[in-house]
């Protein structure tokens, strides 16, 4: 090869390549910076303390109320890898939020290399992608098998190779052993594939299986009774056990289900091989003895017979049932080349469907058994998720209002549902004229509604089930911003072309007569003015017209700037102020459209549309980044966020950390004698403490002993047990925020006094304007956070090192 050829065929980076190489530079440094700077959440320590147990040789036992096991097994085995801290126990989550940031990469085949650019973009400076990627839950893991399943889906369809089918049975099949959303899921992606097969194959299959799904909501939802429950949701039952019935089902005035009871789903959570000192296979008969209960139900019987009925139906019509002509439907379908046809038929193409089985039921079985260390995990998994997570419904953790995710889109995400609100329509537009990137862009519309619905229909809600929505809406946004511009770049390359044939015309050589006059068919100079117009048009940055872009923003820049500047002003001058903020707003939203209109008329509608969506991304996207930072590296353990609801607050990790300073001072490393209650938090903080002592349901016997230096309580436990005060008598004692919470009665809850309740009966209020605006822009919720307390009871001489506390004191104890 010579020189010239091995320089031609020198790599070089694209533009593109180096992006990505930039988000991804940026998406570790941000996922990874002060990963262990705050303390862990109330979830997050028992995810911790669950994943040392399994590191630390004392086994695990699937229990549906913490999900799924594969959270565990990855925190044991960065435990393995880095040693067991704080940092180390989000390792795993920040790495899968790197991975998501740059998942899009994968989609770019079928939703174009913009949109995935873009959507890759928005992922790394997204609060909700952020703030849940730094944290040890199943949320983050989660959305990445979302996000690979349907890749698989759509790359399959695209081009049926057996790679794709098997990268989604294992990315489901990690979904399913992670977290129970992924029946959620599976309902949102399954419904509009069959839908799509029946269309194309059957169309009376659609029937069919509306009617089943109909039918199924009916018997699981509507048509049991109700029971009649405590304050728990705990049903109350008859001498024989059976459920006391509040109000009987209607039509058939069936009895409750029995997962109306919350006790029947602590039954069926947390199973052991060992239970009562019985073998595996005795208590697994009693575990699906339980489950029967469940089943024996007239209501999950009559299910049990439609699907089996109505899926054998459906299989008989398309697969057996010969027409006229002596063809099934399927074989008309394959004779036609459907697509759902031939895709499907590919599934039997050297076994793959086997294969994906055989991973998919592999992943399952190792994880769920904790490697054959637990086998009724194998019942658990499936069993005791979906009927513990049923009863979950009712129970309604968090009891948030149906507006929940609005409000927290809305404050976080605000870019997103701009992006649905066009992005849907044009989705929509793209399925009914067929465009190439129609049937994945169609189906993540169909995702992001249909999982806002569904998550929202759900009974517990809460923040960090979020991102199931972000994603999808994130994916819709790229693509619907790229294809924005991309109709605005068609549209100034026409006029471009235009322009340049023009100038062609106009440099040609006039043909004239000897005289000097031009012929009859000669061109006539073009006039001034339209020759003006045209080279406006010539492209410019992005491929849009010459200075749009820039013109439109430093416009669009100055109107914010002075909306901004304005409204802090008037809030500053308080209710006295002439000028009110919606009179800022309303101000700023005319100079806005105004801008908007001239853009139109000046450069057409599309173009016009393009660069509005460009700069509005790129201003809220400031908002965005700004978001993300203050509740990463700010607020995160600060309650002032809606993202973080309950949080462990700081004084926790500080005064572990004194105490270990304690303990090292005086030669014994973490063995200093200390007691601890009942509260879960101490599972994980205390675990490497072998002179900790537990006092169970936090009520001492008696005094501590003497070598004990500190006692940790719950301010309920030293409030509930008076002789505990007496117990520490020589102790100084401290109380501390254990977790605090964000105020949601006086924010978000319609309850007639709530900042959002005052804005939708009042927005020209000014108190309520302006509490609006300093949440939105300082975090200051209209209320104190709400807080339930710990104490530490420590020995005199440690009392100065541990620092006061909340309206404590150092004096020292009377003797």
């Amino acid at each position: 090869m010579s020189m010239p050829e091995a320089v031609t065929r020198r790599w070089t980076p694209t533009v593109e390549q180096v992006v990505y190489a930039v988000i991804a530079v940026l998406a570790i440094v941000s996922r990874l910076w002060a990963l262990g700077d705050r303390a862990l959440h109330h979830d997050e320590t028992l995810h911790a303390a669950y994943s040392w147990y399994l590191f630390s040789g004392r086994g695990y036992m699937h229990d549906p109320l913490l999900h799924g096991p594969l959270l565990y097994h990855l925190g044991a085995f960065f435990f393995f890898l880095f040693s067991d801290n704080d940092t180390t126990a989000r390792l795993s989550a920040a790495l899968f939020s790197i991975a998501l940031t740059l998942s899009p990469i994968l989609l770019r085949p079928v939703i174009g290399r913009t949109a995935a650019l873009i959507a890759s973009l928005y992922l790394l400076i997204s609060p909700v992608a952020l703030y849940v990627g730094r944290f040890f839950r199943h949320d983050i893991y989660s959305v990445v098998f979302e996000i690979l399943v349907l890749v698989a889906i759509v790359r399959y369809a695209a081009d049926p190779r057996p790679r794709w089918l098997y990268l989604g049975a294992a990315a489901l099949a990690l979904m399913l052993t992670n977290q129970e959303t992924t029946y959620l899921y599976t309902l949102i992606i399954a419904a509009p594939l069959a839908a799509i097969f029946c269309w194309q194959v059957y169309r009376p299959g659609l029937a069919i299986i509306g009617g089943l799904g109909v039918a199924l909501v009916l018997l699981i939802f509507v048509l049991p009774g109700t029971a009649v429950v405590d304050g728990g949701h705990h049903a109350q039952r008859d001498v024989n056990g059976v459920i006391v019935v509040d109000q009987p089902g209607p039509i058939f005035g069936w009895p409750p289900l029995e997962t109306e009871d919350n006790g029947y789903a602590l039954l069926v959570r947390n199973r052991s091989d060992s239970d009562g000192g019985r073998t595996v296979w005795e208590n697994a008969v009693r575990y699906l003895a339980d489950i029967g209960r469940f089943v024996n139900h007239p209501a999950v019987i009559s299910v049990v017979i439609l699907l089996t009925g109505g899926l054998a139906l459906l299989i008989w019509l398309i697969w057996c049932r010969r027409d006229a002509s002596g063809a099934t439907p399927w074989e008309r379908a394959l004779a036609r080349d459907d697509p759902a046809a031939t895709v499907v038929a590919s599934l039997a193409a050297d076994r793959r469907w086997y294969v994906a089985l055989a991973i998919a039921g592999t992943i399952y079985t190792l994880l769920f058994t904790a490697m054959f260390t637990n086998l009724l995990g194998l019942i658990s998994g499936v069993a005791g998720s979906l009927l513990y997570w049923l009863a979950q419904h009712n129970v309604q953790r968090g009891s948030q209002p149906g507006h929940y995710y609005a409000v927290i889109l809305a404050t976080y995400e605000p870019l997103l549902l701009l992006g649905a609100a066009v992005g849907l329509p044009l989705a929509i537009q793209a399925v009914r004229q067929r465009w190439p990137e129609a049937f994945a862009i169609g189906l993540i519309a169909w995702w992001s509604v249909a999982a806002f619905g569904i998550y929202t229909w759900a009974g517990e809600k809460m923040p960090w089930l979020t991102i199931h929505l972000t994603l999808p809406l994130t994916l819709l946004f790229a693509w619907a911003l790229a294809k924005l511009i991309s109709l605005a770049q068609q549209e100034v390359a026409r006029w471009s072309m235009g322009w340049h044939e023009t100038t062609a015309e106009v440099e040609a050589p006039v043909m004239t007569d000897r005289s000097g006059v031009a012929g009859a068919g000669d061109v006539a100079p073009m006039p001034s003015g339209s020759w003006r117009w045209l080279d406006e048009w010539r492209p410019g940055a992005l491929g849009l017209p010459k200075g749009a872009l820039l013109g439109f923003g430093l416009l669009f820049t100055l109107i914010v700037c002075l909306g901004f500047l304005l409204l802090s002003i008037t809030v500053a001058a308080g209710p006295a102020s002439p000028i009110q903020p919606w009179m800022v707003v309303l101000f700023t939203m005319t100079l806005f459209i105004l801008l908007v209109i001239g853009a139109g008329l000046r450069w057409g509608w599309r173009v016009m549309a393009a660069i509005t969506a460009i700069w509005l991304a790129v201003v809220i996207g400031l908002y965005t980044v700004r978001s993300s930072v203050r509740l990463a590296y700010q607020t995160g353990d600060v309650a002032r966020e809606m993202m973080v609801y309950t949080q462990t607050s700081p004084d926790v990790m500080r005064v572990i950390r004194r105490l270990e300073e304690a303990a090292m001072r005086r030669g014994g490393g973490t063995r200093l004698p200390v007691m601890y209650d009942n509260e879960t938090v101490w599972l994980w903080y205390l675990r490497d403490w072998p002179g900790a002592i537990y006092v169970p349901g936090g009520r001492l016997n008696g005094p501590p002993a003497e070598e004990v230096q500190a006692v940790l309580l719950l301010q309920e436990n030293l409030d509930r047990y008076p002789e505990n005060r007496a117990y520490l008598e020589e102790f100084v004692v401290q109380r501390y925020p254990l977790r605090w919470w964000f105020p949601e009665d006086q924010a978000y809850r319609l309850n007639g006094n709530s900042l959002l309740d005052r804005l939708l009966r009042n927005p020209f209020d000014y108190e309520t304007s302006a509490q609006l605006w300093r949440y939105l822009m300082f975090r200051q919720p209209p209320a104190g956070l709400g807080s339930t307390d710990f104490v530490i009871a420590v020995r005199p001489e440690l009392a100065r090192q541990i620092g006061v506390g909340l309206g404590g004191s150092l004096r020292m104890p009377e003797r």
